[in-house]
């Protein structure tokens, strides 16, 4: 047993910062406890930053809009957010000015930064007039203004298809693309559906966005029904190019 251990060795850093190879066990059958802690923690710590890191591109990937900002999300990716003990501790003002406020100015503050928070709300939830220009406003918006299929073929009507090319050129999310195509399919029922060029001018434009093949293997069998429905009223066209152009928009999501 002592020849097996003695022959396990661990890693451990001389003091000219080369890597050495050490056993565990020294001449006498000692084991070197410290010498285990310290590569048991160093290999605890690099399986959570791995973990971690790893985790971060599979979320970054999804939502970074450029290169560098997903650098900056996986750079990120070992920091803990704040707790509400040290959120608390931050709006604390420090120095003695603070101190000598009376109460009636406090209460004034506080009852500005409440009125101003009123007004922000108000204006969070008014629905959105002007197209987003990032993907990220679009997500904001479509999450809080969109939570019925009527206030998200209203979005739509408001960001026009234009959006698919620009905000979504590197990728838009397979969540979201269902999400579009389950609303354009809705609207066919609607006395105020979207007209048939408008539809088609939208499934052109999603197949512009980035990462589209991909995300069509993930939709569901509900949005590839979907996808038949809304094809299929696009082949009802009167004339021969809308045959044409539903036969080119059924290969292209299959």
């Amino acid at each position: 047993m002592s020849t097996f251990v003695s022959d396990l060795p661990v890693r451990a850093v001389g003091n000219s910062g080369a890597a050495a190879i050490t056993s565990v066990v020294d001449g006498f059958g000692n084991l070197n406890v410290s010498l285990l802690k310290t590569e048991i923690k160093h290999d605890l710590s690099s399986d959570a930053t791995y973990k971690a890191v790893d985790a971060m591109k599979k979320k970054a990937i999804h939502t970074a809009t450029s290169y560098d900002e997903f650098k900056n999300f996986v750079a990120c990716a070992e920091q803990k957010p704040l707790d509400r003990g040290e959120m608390e501790s931050l709006k604390q003002h420090k120095g003695s000015w603070s101190q000598q406020m009376t109460r009636s100015e406090l209460a004034k503050k506080s009852d500005k930064k409440l009125s101003k928070k009123t007004k922000n709300l108000k204006l969070s939830q008014t629905f959105p007039t002007t197209p987003p220009d990032t993907s990220m406003k679009f997500d904001r918006d479509w999450r809080r203004h969109c939570s019925s299929v009527e206030n998200k073929l209203k979005y739509l009507k408001l960001c026009t298809v234009e959006i698919c090319g620009s905000i979504w050129s590197t990728e838009i999310d397979v969540n979201l693309l269902g999400a579009i195509i389950s609303t354009l399919a809705w609207s066919l029922e609607q006395e105020e559906s979207l007209g048939r060029e408008e539809i088609k001018t939208w499934m052109e434009g999603l197949k512009s966005c980035g990462r589209f093949k991909l995300n069509v293997c993930f939709l569901s069998d509900t949005q590839t029904k979907d996808v038949e429905k809304i094809i299929k009223f696009i082949e009802e066209g009167e004339e021969e190019t809308w045959k044409t152009t539903a036969a080119a928009l059924r290969n292209d999501f299959k």
